[in-house]
C-alpha cells in the first residue's frame, strides 16, 4: 500500500496554507532537509504553479541574475516582456532562458526596472540556495528586500547545513519560520517499487531492502530510488535456485544495498570495495583506526539487520561492475555465486572451506583444517596469487575473531614472509 506524504510533512502542509494566506507577513519560510529527502517535490505538490513564482539559484553568480531569473518568471509572455525591454534598446542580457534586450546606455535603468517591477500576487519559490555561489549575505539581502520592500511571500528551500553559522543572525531576522522536512520513505519505497519494471518480482527482496536502507541511516529519497533500481538488475542477474532461499538472498541483497548506499553517499569509494576482506584491508583495520566499515556494521547491528560483509555470493569484481560501473553481466554474477561457500562442489572444498565456515563446524575441525593450511604453507603448496590471498584473508577473519593467538601484523609478516620464500624458490 502506498501511504500518502501529506501525513507525514502535514506541519509543512499546514503551515505553507497558513502562510501563503497571509496579506503581507515581512518575513520568509526556510524549508530544510538533508539532500533528496523531497522538499522540492512536497512544495510543488503543496503550491501548484498558479500559487508561485519557481526560481532555482542553482548557477548564478550575481544579484543581477537573481533578480532577472525573478522577473521573468513573473512575466513570463515574451510579447508582454518585450513590450516592457523595448523601452531599453536592443543590446542583451540572459536571465535563465530568456534573453532581455536590454540598451547599454540605460542599462541602469533596465536594472532598476528589474529589481521594481514586481507581482506580489503569487508567492516566490527560491529552491537549490546552497548551490548558488553569490555570497550568502548579500542573497540574503536581496530575498529580504522582496519581502520587506515589495510585500512577497518567500520560500526558500535549502539544505540548511550547508548555510555558514557566521550568518545565523542575518538568516533569523529574514526566515520568521523554519521548517524540516522528514521524509516518507516507506510511501515513496512503495511508490518506487510500484513504478519499478518489476514490482511483483520484488516480492522476494521487497522487505529485504526496505530494512536494509533503514539500517543504512540514509534519509535521501534520491539514493532509495537509484538503490531499487540497482536491485532490479541484480534480481534479474540472479538464478533460480537463490529465489526461494530466503537466508541467501538476504545475505546477498543486504551486502549489496549496504555497499550501494554507502557508495552513493560518498561514504565508501571504490578502492574500499575492491579491498574487501584484503590483506590491506585487515593491515589498516589493525591500526585501531575507525573506518567506514565499522560504521556500517556498527549501524545494521543497531537496527537487527544479519549484515555479512565477508560474504563471497557476490565478488569484488562483481560489486565494482554494478555499484561503480553499472555493468550487470549475468555470467559473471552467476558464476560468482556458483564459486561461493554456498554452492562450491564438495570436491573443491579443502581446509580454507573449513575455517571459512568456522562458525558452523566444532572447534576440533577447524584446527584440523587450520593445521592443515599451516602445513600446505610450510611445503609451499598454495602457489596461485589468488588462492595466496585467500588464505592469508582466512587467518586475518580467524585473528579478529580471537580464534588463533596471532595479530594483524603477525599474519602480514608471516604473508610477507611466505611470499619472499616462494620467490626464492621460483614458485611465485
Amino acid at each position: 500500500m502506498i501511504t500518502d506524504d501529506k501525513q507525514t510533512n502535514e506541519h509543512l502542509r499546514s503551515y505553507i496554507n497558513y502562510y501563503t494566506g497571509l496579506k503581507n507577513p515581512r518575513y520568509a519560510v526556510l524549508v530544510k532537509g538533508e539532500w533528496g529527502v523531497g522538499k522540492t517535490h512536497l512544495i510543488k505538490n503543496i503550491l501548484k504553479d498558479d500559487q508561485k513564482f519557481y526560481v532555482s539559484l542553482f548557477g548564478l553568480t550575481t544579484i543581477q541574475e537573481v533578480h532577472s531569473a525573478v522577473f521573468v518568471k513573473m512575466y513570463p509572455n515574451r510579447s508582454r516582456l518585450k513590450k516592457i525591454l523595448n523601452w531599453f534598446g536592443s543590446s542583451s542580457m540572459k536571465a535563465n532562458d530568456v534573453t532581455l534586450a536590454l540598451g547599454p546606455l540605460v542599462g541602469n535603468i533596465a536594472n532598476a526596472l528589474i529589481k521594481e517591477k514586481v507581482d506580489n500576487s503569487k508567492t516566490i519559490v527560491f529552491d537549490d540556495l546552497e548551490r548558488c555561489s553569490i555570497n550568502l549575505e548579500d542573497l540574503f539581502g536581496a530575498i529580504n528586500k522582496y519581502v520587506e520592500h515589495h510585500g512577497c511571500k518567500v520560500i526558500v528551500i535549502a539544505h540548511d547545513d550547508k548555510l555558514n553559522d557566521e550568518l545565523t543572525d542575518k538568516k533569523e531576522k529574514i526566515f520568521g519560520q523554519v521548517i524540516k522536512v522528514t521524509p516518507d520513505i516507506e510511501g515513496a519505497f512503495n511508490q518506487f517499487i510500484s513504478k519499478s519494471k518489476a514490482p511483483i518480482a520484488f516480492e522476494a527482496i521487497k522487505d529485504i531492502i526496505y530494512k536494509s536502507f533503514l539500517a543504512s541511516e540514509c534519509k535521501s529519497l534520491r539514493i532509495l530510488d537509484y538503490m531499487i533500481n540497482d536491485c532490479a538488475r541484480l534480481l534479474s542477474c540472479i538464478p533460480d535456485k537463490l529465489y526461494n532461499n530466503k537466508r541467501l538472498l538476504s545475505e546477498i541483497f543486504v551486502l549489496f544495498t549496504a555497499l550501494n548506499i554507502n557508495y552513493r553517499l560518498g561514504k565508501l569509494k571504490a578502492k574500499e570495495i575492491e579491498s574487501r576482506n584484503s590483506v590491506l584491508y585487515y593491515v589498516k583495520k589493525d591500526t585501531n583506526a575507525d573506518d567506514i566499515y565499522d560504521e556500517i556494521k556498527e549501524n545494521y547491528k543497531n537496527h537487527e539487520v544479519p549484515l555479512r560483509l565477508e560474504s563471497d555470493l557476490l565478488s569484488n569484481e562483481v560489486l565494482i561492475d554494478t555499484i561503480v560501473n553499472g555493468l550487470y553481466d549475468k555470467d559473471k554474477i552467476t558464476k560468482s555465486i556458483d564459486n561461493s561457500r554456498h554452492f562450491i562442489k564438495p570436491e573443491s572444498k579443502g581446509p580454507w572451506f573449513t575455517i571459512l565456515n568456522f562458525d558452523l563446524y566444532p572447534t576440533t575441525d577447524v584446527d584440523n583444517a587450520l593445521e592443515e593450511l599451516y602445513k600446505q604453507f610450510e611445503e609451499m603448496q598454495i602457489i596461485e596469487n589468488g588462492e595466496i590471498q585467500h588464505s592469508i584473508n582466512l587467518l586475518f577473519m580467524l585473528s579478529e575473531a580471537k580464534h588463533i593467538d596471532k595479530t594483524i601484523d603477525d599474519i602480514y609478516l608471516f604473508f610477507l614472509e611466505y611470499v619472499r620464500k616462494l620467490q626464492k624458490n621460483n614458485k611465485f
